[in-house]
Order: structure tokens, then sequence, then C-alpha cells
């Protein structure tokens, strides 16, 4: 085969042909996703089959670009995105325009993000998105994306866009040096250059950086390139065949001892995991007892249903949580599995496999309107869902009153605040309301129907903003590691503005600080290096909230503090499941400490508890005040702030 300058060289050695025991790999990839996603203890660290879903793609991506090249000399790139469009597009539109269903007919709870999600996954930028609106405290009491998982598969998107201009570019470049045979030196630069991507990022930028980055993650699509261009001059040895065992055995360990959202995998160790990933697939080009193995009819099934199965996976999983169906325990992982298996099945038989398999490959410009006309249905559909409104500081109502009032009617923009004046009863008690997204959904849903004349309600919570001066990183369930949002404003420059902005510029200040945090301390946080639970201490976070109530007091506003409630069971989505010790050990430090600082403490346990029933005034996270309840309770805590003033 002539290399365009007429230097021969030999055929591959590989043909680059179906191999069962890869789609075995990726049977065992999506069961440790899977069982991750369930909460099985033992594998904290399955997230890491993604990272197997990587390598393999890198391989066979760059397999199938270098055999085309081999046997012509040229590479189709219009075919090749056509032959991706009609593999992957149409089940990842189909999923999306399904959620959105699910959206509508209220299977799930809605977050306020959701259509921004939605529009991201279609155009497989997720995981950008994800990074650059930072990872909040209120993804903890929010019901969860159902197309959140859809961040990797973006990570996978973006490769298949740029991979293969970037490997022709490669081509053309040592073509013209007649020199085809350095390929593999290339790439292993490339992977290099890569693999230094991950720690810098991490180091530079961020942990959740280095997790979700694209360039931080193609050292492991590049591994799998490397290999390809390896086996693309050379013919695999005998002895490759004791590569499997042995990466077998280190991705079991990791997967079991790996821990989930920090450590190794989040501050750049991750190309390391995809060199293990390479040495598999290279293991598995030998014939031997783990090829055939992986080979087996049951794990091939599982391979290629693998995309359907990662799809449909985590929308139902979002959807049948325990508190829908009423179980726990092995049935509702039965369930689960069920119903994913099922709906992947379906995919597969009636839609993957027959656009895939079709003899007739339609034009770009049909391809191209097939396609368009399903992101217009999808996007049409997540456009017209009921979406929340964010509470952030510009969505919720700034003034809470039944009858015109001298305090400010105004909504803060851009976390800065505007006046405008009216006229109220001289007798009304003015409570400026401060803390989290709980007391900021509380006054958003029971506004419409606040009736008392005796009080006005001055909203300064902010969701996802507990407040505290540099709050340190909270972990959830999972390992996730959290952080507040890049807007979340710290109670030393938020409250200020609460107190001189509002209060005092309308001539009629408040009267009273109504303190409502305490819900953050109830994960784990890194304290000192250390992942410090609630039941150990809390101390870190009271010494903040007693320079809060130093400060309203030297404004001379008396302040009350709230109590935080215990959780619902649907917490426990997010929250470890020993939520219930975890809130017992949080308000048995915050009692003792409001006795210390001599306020006086209103409790909400009684009110959203009631009977030890702590779901039934509650949303579907466990954690926030129903909206249809919401007036009620409002009203309730106006009133027990009163008799607080009064008493």
């Amino acid at each position: 085969m002539s290399d365009g300058v007429g230097r021969t060289h030999p055929s591959p050695v590989q043909p680059f042909g179906y191999q069962p025991a890869l789609d075995g790999v990726r049977a065992i990839a999506v069961m440790a996703v899977l069982g991750f996603h369930l909460g099985i203890g033992w594998l904290s660290g399955g997230y890491l089959g993604v990272s197997v879903f990587f390598t393999l793609s890198g391989f066979l991506i760059t397999s199938l670009l270098l055999r085309e090249h081999i046997g012509t000399g040229r590479v189709d790139l219009l075919s090749f995105y056509q032959r991706r469009a009609r593999r992957l597009i149409p089940a990842g539109l189909l999923v999306l325009g399904l959620v959105c269903i699910a959206g509508l007919a209220d299977l799930f709870e809605l977050r306020s993000t959701f259509r921004r999600d939605v529009l991201a996954s279609m155009f497989q930028v997720l995981n950008w998105v994800q990074l650059i609106d930072n990872q909040s405290y209120a993804d903890l009491f929010t019901s969860p994306s159902p197309v959140t998982h859809y961040w990797s598969l973006g990570v996978e998107e973006q490769f298949y866009v740029l991979w293969p201009f970037a490997l022709v570019v490669v081509l053309r470049f040592l073509q013209r040096r007649a020199a085809t045979e350095r390929l593999l030196t290339s790439l292993v630069v490339l992977w290099v250059l890569s693999a230094l991507a991950a720690p810098l990022t991490a180091r530079w930028w961020s942990n959740d950086a280095a997790y979700y980055a694209t360039w931080a993650r193609a050292s492991e699509v590049m591994s799998g390139a490397v290999l390809a261009a390896l086996l693309a001059r050379r013919r695999p040895a005998t002895w490759w065949a004791f590569l499997a065992p042995l990466a077998l055995a280190i991705m079991a360990v990791a997967v079991v001892l790996t821990p989930a959202g920090h450590g190794w995998a989040f501050s750049g160790g991750l190309p390391l995991f995809g060199l293990v990933s390479a040495l598999l697939v290279a293991g598995l080009q030998t014939p031997g007892l783990y090829q055939w193995v992986l080979s087996a009819r049951p794990l091939v099934w599982i391979g290629r249903l693998s995309y359907g199965i990662y799809l449909f996976h985590w929308p139902v999983f979002v959807i049948l949580d325990e508190p829908r169906t009423g179980l726990d325990g092995a049935p509702l992982v039965a369930l689960r599995l069920g119903v994913t298996m099922a709906f992947a099945i379906a995919s597969y038989h009636l839609l993957e496999h027959p656009i895939r398999t079709s003899r007739a490959l339609p034009s770009a410009r049909r391809l191209t309107a097939a396609l368009g006309a399903g992101v217009v249905v999808v996007g049409a559909l997540a456009i017209t869902s009921d979406v929340p409104v964010a509470a952030g500081p510009a969505d919720i109502p700034t003034v809470v009153t039944a009858a015109p009032s001298t305090v400010p009617s105004t909504v803060p923009t851009d976390s800065s605040l505007t006046t405008t004046e009216s006229t109220a009863p001289a007798a009304a008690e003015v409570l400026a309301l401060l803390g989290d997204s709980i007391p900021a959904w509380l006054v958003r849903d029971g506004a419409p129907g606040f009736t008392r004349t005796d009080a006005v309600v001055v909203n300064g919570a902010i969701e996802a903003c507990d407040g505290m001066i540099d709050m340190p990183v909270a972990r959830d369930k999972f390992g996730t590691e959290l952080r507040p949002p890049a807007d979340c404003e710290e109670w030393d420059t938020w409250y200020p503005k609460v107190i001189d902005e509002i209060a005092p510029g309308s001539g009629h200040p408040a009267d009273v600080a109504v303190l409502m945090v305490g819900q953050a301390p109830v994960l784990d946080h890194l304290v000192g290096g250390r992942w410090v639970p609630p039941c150990e201490s809390i101390d870190w976070y009271l010494d903040d909230v007693q320079q809060r109530i130093e400060y309203l007091q030297g404004r001379d506003l008396p302040v009350v503090f709230v109590l935080p409630a215990r959780l619902g069971e649907r917490s426990q989505f997010s929250v470890p499941s020993d939520f219930e010790e975890r809130m017992n050990c949080v308000r048995a430090a915050l009692v003792p400490f409001a006795e210390r600082a001599r306020v006086p403490t209103i409790d909400l346990d009684p009110v959203l508890c009631p009977a030890n029933d702590c779901n039934a005034l509650r949303t579907k996270d466990g954690v926030h005040v129903d909206a249809d309840r919401a007036p009620e309770v409002l009203d309730w805590l106006v009133g027990a702030v009163l008799d607080v003033r009064s008493g």
C-alpha cells in the first residue's frame, strides 16, 4: 500500500473487526455505573465505568478511522458523522423527549434549571453547563435532574466531533513527511499532553473541573486511540493475554476502594485509569480465557444494550424512588433494573438497531432535517414544561404584605436592591427573614395566601446560599463534592444590603431579624483537611452563626433563631441514610448554642413533623415546605415570631 509519496507499507495486521469481548467490557462498565447509582455501598467507585466507556470509544473510533485511511488513503468525514448521528442521536433525543413528557405529567420534581439542562443535553454541552454553573447546596434539597447523566455523553460527543478532524490533520501532516509510521509516536505525545491537563486543571481550576472538563478527560479517550494506532502497525503478542486479568484486578480494586466525589479520580488521576482500561482492551486482542469469558452471550447482550441502558437508567431511578414506589432494598432495585431493561430493549430493537443497520444511508440534507425535527420537538417539550421559577434574589418577592406598606416593595436584581415606597399600617411589625432556600421558598409559595395585617415580611433569604463565610466543601450521599454557587453572597455582604437598603431607606426599619439557617451542617464538610460529620462537631458552623447574631444585634435588630425541623424520608436521595441521626445531632447542637447566645428560638419541628410524620408537609425533596401548605406554615411562623416579640 502506498502512503501517497511513493513509499509502500504493509497492510494492517489487525482487521478491526467486531470483537464480542469488547461488548463484555461494555457490560461490566455499565453494570458498575448502575451499581453506583443504586447506592450500593461497596461500589463507591462504580462511576469509573464511565472512564472505561471513554477509552473504548477512543479505541473503536480511532480503529475505524485508521482502517478507512489505510484501506483507501483517505477518511470520509461526512460519512463518519452520518453514521455517528444515526447511532447516537435518535435514542438520545427519545430519552430527552420522554423525560420532558414525564415532567409534564408531574412524575418527578422539576428543577428550575430543567429547561436549561435538557437543551444543554440535546446539544451535548451539559458537562460545561454543570461546571460553569458550579455545584450548589440547593442540589441537595431539590429533586435530582433526570438528565444529569448526559454530561458524559457530552464529553463523548465532543470527542466524536473534534477527534476525526484532528486525526486527519495528523495523518496528512505525517504523510507529507513520508512517515506514517510515526503516527503512534504522535498520539503518545498527545496522550502525555492530555494526561497533564487533568492534574493541572485540578490544581488551577477545581477538582470538579478535572472531572467534567472535556480536555481533562481527553487522556482516557487518547489511551484507546494510542492502542488503536499500535494495533494498526503490529500484531499483538501472545503474552498480551495476561494483561486482561491484571487490568481487571486493578479495576475491581479501584471500583471498590475509590471514594465517590473526591480523591484521586477528582485530582487528576483518571489518565492512569485510562491506561488500565487500554490494557484490558489490549489483553482481549489475543485469544484466551478472559476473551472467552467476556464473550459470553449474557455479557455481550448487555453490552449491545449498554447505550440504551445508560440513557434510560437515570431517569428511571429518579422517577422510581422510594417515596413514589413505597419500596426499598432489593424490591426497589429489581423494579428499577427491570424497567430500565424494558426501555433499553424496546429502544434497541425498535429504534437504534433498525436505524443503525439500515442499508439506505440518508443524505446529509435528509438526516439533518430529520434530526432537526427531533430537536425542535424535544425543545418544544422542554420549553412548555412547567418549570418552577428559581428562588434566587432576583426571583422571589422581597416584601410580603396584605396591605399597602411603607416598607419598600422591591425585587432585588443581580443581588442589588432597589426601593419604591407605599403606605402601610404603622402597627405592622417588619420581619427581616434571613436564610437559605427553605425560607426563600416558604415566602415565595406562601406570599399569595398571606393575609396578615399585623406583620410585613422582608424576604432576605436566598436559594442555595446559607450565607456562611468561607463555607467548607460538603459531600452528598454519593461523595460528590458540593460548593455554594458562584453568585452566592456571604452574609457579611448580603445582610447589610437587606438591612441598609431595604429597611432604613424606606423610613420604616425592620423590627426583628428572623434567622432561619442550620440545614447545611447535615452533610459532611471538609474542615481542617478532613471530613467532619455533624454528629462529630458543627463548631466550625456555629462560630459563623455567632458572628451573624452579633452583627445583627449590633445593628439594633433583635434576633429570633428558627430551629430547623427534622428531614423527611425523601431527603435521603442526597443525604446519607442516617439523615435522622444527623439532623438530631444538628438540632442538639443548635439548642444550647441559642441559649448561650441568649436569643429566643422557634422550633419548626412540631409544625413540619406533626406526630413524627416529617413527610406530609414537605415537597418531594423531603426538605422544603409543600407549596400548598406554605401559606399556613408562613402564617404560623409569623405568628410565632410576633408571640416571641410580645412575650
